[in-house]
């Protein structure tokens, strides 16, 4: 196949040549292209306006770093290819809105979705399997965590991936913020391959202290900046909470037989109904915000008419920080929902909620170990118990209460005097 090139504003030039020549074919199923239909940053474009960009993008650029980790790796032609694709698929299955969605929803994750869609999509199937019959078992295999070695699913999914070095860069550069600026160049300088452990897969993916260790902590540093002041910004949570109202009235009427009209597929899904790969593959942010907008001009349930207008038209819910104790919600909700409830009577419950926002920097799940080697002190030692000697490595949240505009004021009083009655007090 010939070579093709693509302009990345993040990365430069992204191309697909030699090896990957037949890569490209995958861009071009239809299962890919849907991505281009869906924000990489969900509601964020209604306070950055540039946060425009689309998991198609990140898409690419996961594969562009891919590439280059993996030729810095040497790791083999077949590994290198199975890593690859595995980074140009690895959001496929995200729904309208990206995370947003599988809260509103439940059911399957997007993780769950993109293996469906890689075993059951015919199309992304043949083209998966013109580069390699393995292929579609490959991608299956680090989906599910279990392909060998397993540096090349770390590569994909771990606190130090190919994914993450993509979107915190393209994140800062479409949003307009520094605060995830990191030096790739040298992160990656600084990743090696060695035994670590015992065991018929010894090899493991690590970090040269002496050479990398503090480009790995402004990256860390840098996600946990970009969740603090972007990912969980204010006016982004309250967005998404208020999305989160609409799907949740939305599955009621559903599960009620009085589905709201335009997405029948998504009725499917409110009820707990399993649905096809070619269905899911309908879903994208304009489908779903066409819906809205009909919605919002009225003639359905006027509690979801009254929510799809608000976020439509830009007109959203207020937040009033609470502190940063998650326990403080289980001593506001009791005098928030009589105050909701004097305010607005039974529809009060999709008008305020109480946002617990984990600020992360470095959360491993169990198999995501990343291993620094070299350390003055601790020789070999998992990167966690570095991160737990930081700042970033102490656990914080963001507790905030989102509510109506109209609820503000009464509010603003109960969280006022609850949070007065919680001070320790001085004789």
């Amino acid at each position: 196949m010939k070579p093709r090139v693509f302009r990345d504003p993040v990365h430069g030039l992204i191309g697909f040549g030699g090896k990957d020549a037949k890569l490209s074919r995958i861009l071009d199923t239809r299962a890919v292209q849907r991505l281009r239909k869906v924000r990489q940053m969900g509601f964020a474009w209604l306070v950055y306006p540039g946060a425009e960009h689309s998991r198609f993008g990140h898409a690419m650029g996961a594969f562009h770093v891919a590439g280059r980790v993996t030729t810095h790796l040497g790791l083999s032609e077949d590994v290198a290819r199975d890593v690859k694709a595995a980074a140009l698929l690895h959001d496929l299955g995200h729904g309208p809105f990206s995370h947003a969605w599988e809260v509103a929803l439940g059911g399957d994750s997007h993780e769950d979705w993109g293996r469906r869609i890689v075993l059951e999509d015919d199309e992304l199937r043949a083209a998966l399997c013109e580069v390699s019959e393995a292929l579609p078992s490959a991608l299956d295999d680090i989906f599910r965590q279990v392909y060998r070695p397993q540096v090349a699913r770390k590569l994909v999914s771990s606190q130090l991936d190919v994914d993450r070095m993509d979107y915190l860069l393209r994140d800062a550069h479409y949003s307009g913020v520094g605060y995830s600026t990191f030096d790739l160049e040298w992160v990656i300088h600084a990743l090696g391959v060695q035994p670590v452990r015992g065991g018929a897969d010894p090899n493991d993916l690590v970090i040269d202290f002496r050479r990398g260790m503090h480009a790995v902590e402004q990256y860390l540093f840098g996600r946990s900046y970009m969740y603090a002041q972007v990912y969980y910004h204010k006016t982004v949570r309250a967005a998404e909470w208020m999305f989160l109202a609409l799907m949740r009235r939305f599955a009621e009427l559903c599960r009620a037989g009085d589905d709201p009209p335009g997405l029948a597929v998504v009725a499917s899904l409110a009820r707990g109904e399993r649905i096809s790969v070619e269905d899911y593959l309908t879903l994208d942010d304009a489908r779903v915000a066409c819906a809205m907008d009909d919605w919002a001009r009225g003639g359905v349930d006027p509690i979801l008419a009254d929510l799809a207008a608000r976020l439509s038209r830009r007109r959203l819910f207020k937040t009033i920080e609470a502190g940063e104790d998650p326990a403080v919600a289980d001593r506001l909700a009791p005098a928030l929902e009589e105050a909701a409830r004097r305010a607005m009577g039974s529809r009060a419950s999709y008008y305020w909620s109480i946002d617990r926002a984990e600020r992360l920097g470095y959360a491993a799940r169990p198999g995501e170990e990343i291993f620094v080697v070299g350390h003055p002190r601790h020789g070999t030692v998992n990167l966690g118990e570095l991160v737990r000697e930081m700042p970033l490595g102490r656990q914080a949240f963001t507790v905030r209460v989102v509510c109506a505009p109209e609820l503000l004021e009464a509010f603003t009083r109960v969280v006022g005097a609850r949070m007065s009655d919680s001070r320790p007090r001085t004789e």
